[in-house]
């Protein structure tokens, strides 16, 4: 079956971000886990001496959306443009929430039919609300 036509009882996100913008991913993070039925995937689920990498091509195939924190840093993080990448190939829908808006020139896959929010609207509930929403747009 494929992703259009299709819900799910659960929304699985797949939060992709740089090690030193930690802080940012887990406000990100408390924001969409305060919504019903929202399951999160970050790098900090991974437990030592597991198969990592097998794991990441899991989560990141079976997750429903790919959310990416565009920065300075993740710009500089191999980890993070090798996720984009393979969201981007795969046809996930991405969303970005943008650290600096500069950043979105430098990122080098196009982000073009995708959503970018401002960290700083997310204070605002409806910037969450315009994530999921655009989740929900990709279904139909």
């Amino acid at each position: 079956m494929t992703r259009k036509g299709r819900r799910k009882e659960a929304l699985h996100i797949f939060l992709s971000y740089a090690a030193a913008d930690r802080a940012y991913a887990r406000k990100l993070q408390t924001l969409l886990s305060q919504r019903p039925a929202v399951h999160i995937f970050t790098t900090e689920t991974l437990s030592a001496g597991e198969d990592w990498q097998s794991k990441l091509k899991d989560e990141l195939s079976r997750c429903d959306l790919f959310l990416v924190l565009l920065s300075p840093n993740s710009l500089d993080s191999p980890w993070v443009l090798h996720e984009l990448g393979a969201a981007w190939a795969i046809g996930k829908p991405i969303v970005s929430v943008v650290t600096h808006p500069a950043v979105l020139s430098k990122v080098p896959v196009t982000l073009r039919d995708t959503l970018s929010v401002d960290i700083k609207d997310l204070e605002k509930p409806e910037a969450i609300n315009r994530i999921l929403e655009h989740y929900e747009e990709t279904l139909t």
